[in-house]
């Protein structure tokens, strides 16, 4: 499983101003076996989506089939869901 880590000070939501309105996404990292974890962007909503402060695993939801039946992250909803100490242990 995917680790992704909310830390204090990027559990909030920040916005962007687009061309099509406003974007909102929150700041997170995940672990992806190298020395360090990598900071990502989660795309939120609204910014009453943002998660909390905490462990999470990409939800199944997260992935879709692309148009060449590929398997893919959905761009504009990646859910994540709380991790389970079991689950943090297999990700380490």
């Amino acid at each position: 499983m995917l680790k992704i880590s909310i830390i204090e000070g990027h559990h909030l939501a920040q916005s962007r101003n687009t061309k099509n309105g406003v974007r909102y996404f929150q700041n997170a990292y995940a672990h992806m076996g190298g020395a360090f974890p990598q900071q990502i962007e989660l795309p939120l909503r609204n910014p009453t989506d943002a998660y909390a402060i905490g462990e999470y695993t990409l939800d199944l939801s997260a992935f879709q089939v692309g148009r060449f039946k590929n398997l893919e992250l959905n761009p504009f909803e990646l859910r994540l869901t709380v991790a389970s100490p079991k689950a943090l242990a297999k990700a380490s």
